[in-house]
């Protein structure tokens, strides 16, 4: 008959069946590139640091121009972030731009892989929570900027991946691939990938002596495990030393280190600041369970109304009042003690099972890597507590953090079914208030001051800078960095040296296109010898540099009485100072 179509075309309900769950698998993943391709779409050309430009696209240009990282110039970090940046400006030319999308790119695939990883712990839609915190998060005051944490989170994932494929199948090919994955973490930041070795080995180690005890295949597969993240390392190793450069990157690495905890420590938050959140949190817990026990049935309604006061307090109060402030400020304590509480619940879990390890693995094992895979994360700030490197390194503290929580909503439901009406979703309503808490202080600490009381954005002014095109900063922030690079521009020759002792005057190198005639990225990094510093002064005293730069303030009068016998002040921005040679 026409307009039916032969019944060898109609769709059979196998085909029916198979696409649905096939539609529900790939749903939640296009609603997660969508929503983290339009919250980073929104920041991936605003804000500028200029120090962040001065340790990683500066040095990346000195890269690109066949320097060798610590043999021709100090770097604190290996140098993964320098040839990623180095390749994606010669790719598509040296601008802040091209250094941006590559970063865009990075943190999308880093999302995805994040709700891959959260829905295999969970479920696809649930998964999407964890997406929802992430993006909460998004960088605090300088999103895209491009930091080693940025770009080695996705690798760190898909080492965590790799181990939960091996403990899931047994199979030594995943356990090579989590290595190589680890090593290239440790290509990007040398202590989060030793970290991550550690918890990787210590995560097979505890593996195999629970399900098998056998010392022996435990130190095989630790070996395995090893192999992958020696060839990722060793060759690093080998590309610097045939070029002369591992015994300087040693060296300046032990130099670092031993200033490095001792100059930038940022230590938590005070207990006078978190205490007001804390005593909140412990009122309502307390009220809590009293109504659990006396009058259960207004359980619901009680939760519902400190999920809404507290949302309402959280986003309508200014960020400076003192709950907000204590809210935010508790942050810092939240990965910790998520920890903490883990642990214990293990050690419980444990001699709850009595004799059984094989048993306790077998239901925790996933969510025992996934914890230490964090737990290694983290540790790359801890005990610093600066909110901007804190919010690099909470997207798998979320992880871990939720998956823990989903697995306690049976125990809850069942713990509150023979006292509420609807314990089911009591449960989840219960469950939900830290996540509820967690998103909304997120939007407040990251989102909200990236616009004015308008809503409007506070970066709405781009740089009128060739190297800055597309790139939109405050007003007070362009005419800092314009007026910089345009005296900077007119008074030497794009073969000039300039040297500069401010930290935000090492932007300069690469925004100005000039270029830095020492091993320094600025004058006050930590792991330099007092001979390395002798040496600059030696050169300025030489007259090589064309320009010096230094900050206008009156802990720089040592040096600008050094340079006054050869240079004369030029011109000053803000308060940075530019010197010409007489």
């Amino acid at each position: 008959m026409p307009g039916v179509r032969p019944q060898e075309d109609q769709p059979s309900e196998v085909h029916k069946r198979r696409r649905t769950p096939a539609l529900s698998d790939v749903a939640p993943l296009l609603v997660t590139f969508a929503v983290g391709l339009i919250s980073y779409g929104l920041f991936y050309n605003r804000g500028l640091g200029l120090s962040v430009i001065g340790y990683s696209i500066a040095p990346a240009e000195r890269v690109m121009q066949g320097e060798v990282p610590y043999r021709d110039f100090l770097f604190n970090y290996t140098p993964g972030i320098l040839w990623v940046n180095a390749l994606l400006m010669k790719a598509f030319g040296a601008t802040l731009m091209a250094t941006r999308i590559g970063l865009l790119a990075f943190k999308l695939i880093t999302l995805i892989t994040l709700f891959r990883v959260a829905r295999r712990l969970t479920s696809g839609w649930a998964a999407l929570v964890q997406v929802t915190l992430t993006l909460a998060w998004l960088g605090h005051q300088q999103i895209f900027n491009v930091y080693p944490d940025q770009y080695l989170v996705l690798f760190a994932l898909a080492g965590l991946t790799c181990m939960l494929n091996y403990d899931e199948t047994g199979r030594a090919r995943w356990l090579l691939l989590c290595g190589l994955a680890i090593g290239v973490v440790f290509v990007f930041k040398y202590n989060v990938g030793v970290l991550l070795f550690g918890s990787g080995t210590l995560a097979i180690v505890t593996r195999e002596l629970m399900t098998t005890r056998g010392i022996k295949g435990a130190a095989h597969r630790v070996g395995l495990y090893l192999i992958g993240f020696a060839a990722v390392a060793g060759a690093l190793a080998g590309y610097l030393a045939y070029n002369n450069a591992f015994g300087a990157m040693i060296n300046h690495f032990l130099h670092h280190a031993a200033e490095y905890s001792e100059t930038r420590s940022v230590t938590l938050p005070p207990a006078r600041v978190v205490l007001p959140a804390a005593l909140a949190s412990l009122l309502a817990t307390i009220v809590g369970l009293g109504l659990l026990r006396t009058a259960a049935r207004f359980f619901e309604a009680y939760v519902i109304a400190v999920i809404g006061i507290g949302s309402i307090i959280l986003l309508a109060l200014d960020k400076a009042a003192l709950i907000n402030e204590s809210a935010i400020a508790a942050v810092a304590y939240f990965p910790p003690l998520i920890f903490a509480a883990a642990f214990a619940l293990a050690i419980w879990q444990l001699k709850k099972k009595g004799r059984d390890a094989a048993g306790w693995w077998r239901d925790n094992g996933a969510m025992a890597i996934t914890g230490l895979f964090a737990v290694a994360v983290y540790l790359e700030v801890f005990p610093r507590a600066d909110f901007y490197h804190l919010v690099r390194v909470l997207p798998p503290v979320f992880l871990f953090f939720f998956a823990l929580l989903v697995r306690c909503v049976p125990a809850l439901r069942e713990h509150l079914r023979t006292r509420v009406p609807s314990p089911n979703r009591v449960a989840l309503l219960t469950a939900a208030t830290p996540l509820v808490f967690l998103l909304f202080a997120g939007v407040e600490d990251t989102w909200a001051p990236e616009f004015d009381s308008g809503l409007r954005f506070r970066d709405n002014r781009e740089l009128n800078i060739e190297r800055g095109r597309g790139i939109f900063v405050e007003e007070k922030q362009a005419e800092l960095t314009e007026g910089l690079v345009q005296l900077i521009q007119a008074n030497s020759s794009k073969d000039d040296y300039i040297f500069s002792f401010a930290q935000r005057g090492s932007a300069l190198y690469f925004l100005a296109a000039r270029r830095n005639p020492t091993h320094f990225l600025w004058w006050r990094s930590v792991g330099i010898s007092a001979e390395e510093r002798e040496a600059v002064m030696t050169m300025i005293a030489a007259r090589r540099a064309k320009l010096i730069v230094v900050q206008d303030v009156a802990a720089t009068q040592e040096i600008q009485d050094f340079i006054g016998d050869n240079y004369d002040q030029i011109g000053v921005v803000a308060d940075i100072a530019v010197y010409g040679l007489k």
